[in-house]
């Protein structure tokens, strides 16, 4: 033990030694062609690492490189380029200066926190060692039937070889809620309960609700764990559908480390979010949430510092109980729990496998509304429980809760990165002093190399300047929500989001005119810039400078107005591809079919052979199986058939058949169960999706043309809609839930 911690003592020692070095080399003031000398010699490094196949070691020298010039760059701006003389121009020069601090220490301390993965395999579960009970809980509040119908029945039907009890802990069925003041709102708070219940009980689940609702999620989570023992909590939100085998794949790491504190897995969405889908990027660009799911969780789990994201995460009851439950001190429960946990000495562990399926918001407004949760919440840890005052934690647990939590600051620094090219433009501020070929020197370096790094590191799961787009659009509308936890760290409240909406007709978000001004500004700023470059050539070289940053705000902020153009969306269910064996019967004749991919509702279907010529509104019988679930891992699958009703809406013909879009005719409590099984059962599915994301990936040049060609075309759909004045009907509000066909505007 005294090896060890002598071991792990000279690593620290050595680790800053080799961090002072850095930060003194990067402050020893050079010749410009000095450092631009240097600078190529930086590039060529990191370009040889990115190249070679040998990385234990030379993907940190990458790292280190790239720091050192990132560093030299920050101290050339502090030493040269700030006005000091100027007390109108130094605030804003100043401003701008803090806000590419904070933004290199982002960067800096993230690839602290990748500088290595951790790909953890799956430790099957021993049947031989006692094996632990688990309550599943699912918490809702206001989720309509169609939304957590399907997590309660896949819920039910985890293949598990212990005991399982699954809860619903419904905080839409309080007597605060029951009894409103708002009597339309207590009856539909009565209605929901009354069918909620009832399906619980042909589930075969537990029903459990409380008083209020105090403490939103964390306080109903916490009333349910003094109702049950089980050793293990797994929790899953309202929309999170579980695979069969989720359980299976998770509990044999709590049998294998007994200090395993919670096990996370990533969460996976079958429908895109309202950015994606708006502007028709979701099989172009990979998603979203996959950088945070796929590639950084990774390499926090390296570090034992992967934290619990509110939902599919099995967590040890012994680990909850010494922190006193879920924290009720911020409204992202799960990260705020996840550092006590941590603290606390609980070790944690992070499967990289999608077990879980769930919804994205629908509308833009619903999306705000999430990330702007998030942001508070993340700022309520910063300021309330700041990881790096927290005792129990290590230095790297604290540097990768501190980048977590800080990095949600972003509202307030990107808004500064919009208005600096505007402030020189349109009021000639002097936001920092110097020549291009300073600048040439130490910015352009800096920014390639950031770029290639992040390219290396995040290629697989964020396109080139994607990560700036969405921190734009969201700035401008967290921006105020973010000040406001800062001024009263205490004052947020928890807002779900909501799920399971629809909108009847294409249209413009009430967010839009926000993003609206920002382009006339920015379109503004560039004609007057251009103006400018061409009639004083004395500002030429400090005009070219700002005209480039002030034209990629430019560009991201075309992208952001179309991505508030909301598209028309009846479908209240996703279709998932399924692929699953089946067989039909009409008119006493049988055949083999496929179901190419299936809603809670309907599906479409390859039949195989039959002569029949099926039309609109024929009766088919669909013969489906689905395995019950194993009471052990050695257990043989079997195999029970059910048979359903099924009503054609539309029939094709093909070369191996026909194509037919069907509707379920008779919905109830097995064929809730069946379809879920069939759409939601096969984390296989979850796992192809995400290895066609990776797929995406784009060189930096191919993803700098396709992001202009793409705020091209976005600025040509926001004309082209304006012109046709496109807006939802005053009967029919936008957003509003409407149950809709199910075998229209197939999703596949």
């Amino acid at each position: 033990m005294k090896h060890l911690n002598a071991l792990s003592g000279m690593k620290w020692l050595a680790s800053c030694l080799l961090t002072v070095a850095v930060l003194y080399l990067a402050t020893i003031e050079v010749a410009v062609e000095t450092h631009l000398w240097l600078s190529v010699s930086a590039l060529l490094v990191v370009l040889l690492c990115m190249t070679s196949s040998e990385k234990k070691y030379l993907n940190l020298v990458m790292l280190l490189t790239g720091a050192f010039i990132s560093l030299r760059y920050i101290w050339w701006r502090y030493d040269e380029t700030l006005p000091w003389e100027s007390s109108l121009d130094i605030p804003f020069a100043l401003a701008l200066f803090i806000t590419e601090i904070y933004g290199i220490s982002i960067y800096l301390i993230g690839m602290f926190v990748n500088v290595k993965q951790r790909n953890r395999k799956i430790i099957p579960i021993d049947e031989k060692q006692d094996i632990p009970s688990v309550d599943v809980f699912i918490p809702t509040f206001n989720e309509p039937l169609h939304v957590v119908g399907p997590t309660i029945a896949a819920a039910s039907q985890l293949h598990y070889p212990g005991t399982v009890n699954v809860w619903v802990l419904d905080d839409g069925g309080t007597a605060q809620k029951l009894n409103a003041q708002d009597h339309h709102q207590a009856k539909q708070a009565r209605e929901r309960t009354s069918k909620l219940k009832a399906l619980c009980q042909q589930l075969g689940v537990e029903y459990l609700t409380r008083p209020d609702n105090s403490h939103a999620k964390a306080g109903n989570i916490n009333h349910a764990l003094a109702h049950n023992q089980g050793e293990l909590v797994l929790i899953l939100d309202a929309d999170h559908v579980p695979s069969r085998d989720f359980l299976v794949n998770t509990v044999g790491q709590f049998q294998h480390n007994s200090n395993l504190g919670f096990v996370q897995t990533p969460h996976f969405f079958v429908t895109p979010n309202p950015i994606e889908r708006n502007l028709g990027i979701e099989d172009k660009v990979p998603a979203e949430n996959e950088m945070f799911y796929n590639r950084i969780l990774k390499g926090m789990d390296f570090w034992n510092a992967s934290f619990f994201c509110g939902s599919a995460a099995v967590i040890r009851r012994k680990a909850l109980e010494d922190v006193g439950g879920i924290s009720t001190r911020t409204i992202t429960e799960d990260a705020d729990t996840a550092i006590n946990i941590h603290a606390k000495g609980w070790d944690s562990a992070y499967i990289n496998k999608a077990m879980i399926a769930g919804l994205s918001p629908d509308t833009f407004g619903a999306y705000v509304t999430q990330r702007s949760r998030w942001a508070q919440g993340m700022i309520q840890i910063f300021m309330l429980n700041n990881p790096l005052f927290k005792r129990g934690l290590s230095w790297p647990q604290k540097l990768c809760y501190l980048n977590s939590t800080s990095f949600w600051f972003f509202p307030l620094f990107r808004v500064v990165y919009l208005l600096a090219p505007l402030a020189y433009l349109l009021f000639d501020l002097q936001i920092f002093v110097g020549n291009a070929g300073a600048f040439v020197a130490y910015a352009i370096p800096h920014l390639i190399i950031s770029i290639l790094i992040n390219q290396h590191l995040f290629g697989k799961t964020r396109n080139t300047l994607f990560s700036e787009f969405y921190e734009t659009i969201l700035s401008l509308f967290l921006f105020l929500p973010v000040l406001s936890v800062i001024i009263s760290p205490r004052k947020p409240s928890f807002a779900v989001t909501p799920k399971g909406e629809t909108t009847e007709n294409t249209h413009f978000s009430g967010l839009t005119p926000a993003l609206l001004v920002l382009t006339i500004v920015l379109t503004v700023a560039e004609c007057w810039g251009l103006y400018r470059y061409y009639h004083f050539p004395i500002e030429q070289g400090q005009l070219a400078i700002v005209l480039v940053f002030n034209t990629l705000n430019l560009l991201i902020s075309l992208l952001c107005l179309g991505s508030t153009l909301e598209k028309r969306q009846r479908r209240i269910e996703p279709r998932i591809q399924s692929n699953v064996q089946a067989h039909v019967a009409i008119n006493n004749k049988q055949s083999t079919a496929t179901i190419n991919n299936a809603s809670l509702s309907g599906a479409n279907l390859t039949i195989h052979n039959l002569d029949d010529n099926l039309q609109h509104g024929d009766i088919v019988e669909l013969t489906c199986y689905v395995a019950k679930p194993k009471q052990s891992q050695s257990e043989k699958a079997h195999l029970k058939p059910y048979r359903f009703a099924m009503r054609i809406h539309q029939a094709t013909y093909l070369a191996n058949g026909q194509s037919v879009h069907c509707e379920l005719m008779d919905k109830n409590t097995q064929s809730l169960a069946v379809f879920t099984d069939i759409a939601y059962g096969f984390s296989r599915r979850w796992e192809v999706r995400r290895q066609f994301e990776e797929q995406q990936k784009k060189s930096i040049l191919h993803a700098l043309g396709n992001f202009i060609q793409l705020s091209v075309r976005s600025l040509t759909t926001v004309l082209k809609a304006s012109l046709h004045n496109q807006r939802p009907d005053p009967a029919k509000p936008a957003g509003s839930p409407k149950a809709t066909d199910s075998t229209q505007d197939v999703r596949q």
